[in-house]
This record gives structure tokens, sequence and C-alpha cells, in this order.
């Protein structure tokens, strides 16, 4: 039966033709799901219609609904983010309180972990385990036994903790503050799964990398605070990018990103398969800018504006999303250098991209 419903999602695949700007191209051999291009779609709150899509860069053909379609029921409510594993795949639905495991080739779920208040990210720590974060106030890290499908213990970070990063032997969190605020990235030791340093960034860090040096860029969105009735904002802080240095574990270098009052607040962080160039969003676009740059660029690659955007590591080609609204299919567009576009539909508000080997 595994093998049954996997060959007729792979034969389907040549009945999707939603690409534009593109020749037809014929199907490669099948294999499975462990390449390709994963979108993890957040769905609309309460709908139960978060979903992952899968593209393949052969053959510019891509699968909506792919979890649903190979295990007959929705991946969850608000799809928060979507994580390599080894063999497996991790998918994490916030408003469902749960993290899908799935098998990476088949996509079939292989547990379904549930009880978590509000998850958010993984990262995986390269033997069979990882972490999620978890929290909307005080907030969580859980170490995940991915084969076993359970939690084994749990280290408390800062409030409301986001994206996660390992790097060396280190776990970085960035604490966004959930439902209140926080301006700092708890460190954890991974041979101990200890927090062993709390630095100090900038106001709501929501996005983190790591650079050709070992430095980590962090970004951070700036707090924003309204009077009670929403129509006027009675204080504002920077966005900015703070580079952490690895070993004196300190942050070292900020970068100031838009402006006070520009109603714009950076949401996505990404780097080149080099190591050397940021892309990050703002007010006026999609930017770019070297790692040794010391001041935010005066013009954008492209006045286009995406819910979140990664750089392919094998072509270096922008992979951006598009989110439509919140009931309707969101966009992938795919453009080089020379700002030549291809574009096909996702499910439904498109947030994050993951590139498999």
């Amino acid at each position: 039966m595994k093998q049954t419903v996997l060959s007729l999602i792979i034969i389907g695949l040549i009945l999707i033709t939603s690409i534009s700007c593109e020749k037809e191209k014929s199907s490669p051999a099948n294999p499975g799901f462990a390449t390709g291009v994963f979108v993890w779609c957040e769905g609309a709150f309460n709908a139960n219609n978060g979903s992952i899509s899968w593209y393949n860069p052969d053959s510019a053909l891509i699968v909506n609904n792919l979890f649903q379609t190979v295990n007959g029921r929705p991946a969850g409510d608000v799809i928060q983010s979507f994580t390599l594993a080894g063999d497996y795949g991790v998918i994490v639905a916030n408003n469902s309180g749960k993290i899908e495991i799935v098998n990476l080739e088949s996509f079939e779920s292989e547990s379904t972990i549930t009880g978590f208040s509000y998850p958010r990210h993984f990262a995986y720590s390269g033997n069979g385990s990882g972490y999620l974060s978890n929290g909307s106030m005080q907030g969580q890290i859980y170490l995940i036994d991915i084969k076993e499908g359970k939690v084994t213990d749990s280290v408390e970070v800062g409030m409301g903790p986001e994206h996660l990063l390992i790097s060396g032997n280190y776990l970085y969190v960035a604490n966004s503050g959930g439902w209140s605020a926080d301006n700092t990235v708890s460190v954890i030791d991974t041979g101990t799964d200890k927090v062993i340093k709390t630095i100090v960034v900038g106001d709501i860090p929501n996005s983190m990398v790591s650079d050709i040096n070992g430095n980590i860029w962090v970004l951070c969105r700036g707090k924003v605070v309204y009077n009670e009735t929403w129509t006027e904002i009675i204080e504002e802080t920077d966005s900015r990018l703070v580079r952490i240095n690895p070993v004196s574990l300190t942050a070292d270098r900020e970068i100031i990103l838009g402006k006070k009052g520009d109603y714009f607040n950076p949401s996505y962080l990404a780097i080149s398969p080099s190591g050397e160039d940021l892309y990050f969003g703002e007010s006026e676009g999609l930017f770019s800018m070297g790692i040794e740059e010391t001041v935010q660029p005066s013009g954008p690659v492209t006045s286009e504006q995406f819910s979140s955007v990664g750089i392919q590591p094998e072509t270096a080609l922008v992979f951006a999303l598009e989110i439509i609204d919140y009931t309707s299919p969101g966009k992938l567009h795919i453009f080089n250098r020379e700002l030549e576009f291809l574009t096909v539909e996702t499910g439904i508000a498109p947030g994050g991209i993951v590139f498999a080997d």
C-alpha cells in the first residue's frame, strides 16, 4: 500500500503544470521525496489546512498538500516550520500543539508527538535526536528522540523562543518574546544540554544564520508598542542585524535596518551558499549585503515583497515566497541575478523554504 500511494503521487506529478516562463520538461527517475525543495505553508488559523508543498527543480513540477495526499489527513493547524533530520522530516504544527515525524522518502508519518503548548521550530543535532522550541511566554527547549518519537528532556530559556541554529558545539535560541517581549539569544552546550550564556541582541530576534567565518547573524525585528485602541504607536525600537562571535559568545557588531516609522519589521534572514552574503526583507524590498559591510545597502535587489527567501545551495538561485492572503494559494518565485522570474503555486500562506540534497 505504501509503494502504491507513493507511485500514484509521482505519476501525478506529470499532470501538474502550474509553472510559467519555462519549457516543459520530462519527469526524472523516481527519487522519492528525499531530494527537491520543500515549502511549508501555514494555512489559515483554526482551519486545519496547513500543508507542505514539494517542488522538483529538475522537472519544474510541484506537489501541494503532500502530507495529506500521502497520509489521508491534514498536516495540522498552522504549520510553523519544517526541518530535515537525516532520513526524516519534522513538521511543527503550532496551533495543533504537535509535531509530525515523516519518512523523508515516502513522506509517510512515522510518529506524532502531541501535548506541546506552543511549538515553533526544530533543529536536528545529527544523532537521531534534536531540539524543539516551545512557549508563547516563558520558553522551553524540548529534547526530541526522533526514532522513538518522544520527548526525553527539557531546558528553560527566554520568552517566546523561535528560530534555532546549531553551529559548532552550541545551540543558539532566538528568544523573540512570544506574547511578551525579549531581546536575547540563549546559548546551549549540546554536550551537556545546559544554557551556558544569554546574549543581549536587539528586540524580538526571530531568525539566524551562520557565515563562512562561523559568526552567527541574528535578525531582530524591533519592538512596536501601540496605544490601547491600536491607533497610535507609543514606542518603537530599531530593526537590526546583530553579529555574535562564536568564541567569545558576545555581540560584536550591529547594523540598523530601515528606519523607525516605516511600518515594516523584517521577518526573515538567509545567507548565500558561499556564506558571504546576507539576504533580508525590508520596506523597500529584498536586500543583499556582504558580511563585511557595516551599513544597510542603499537599494534593494528587487522591490518585490516576500514572506521568506532561501538561496539554493547548488545554483545560488533565489527562492522567494509570497502570501496572497490566508484563504488563497500562495506563490513560489524563483529568480537569478538578472531577476528572471519563474513562478509556481503553493499551499495557503507559504512561510519557509527547505532545500533537500
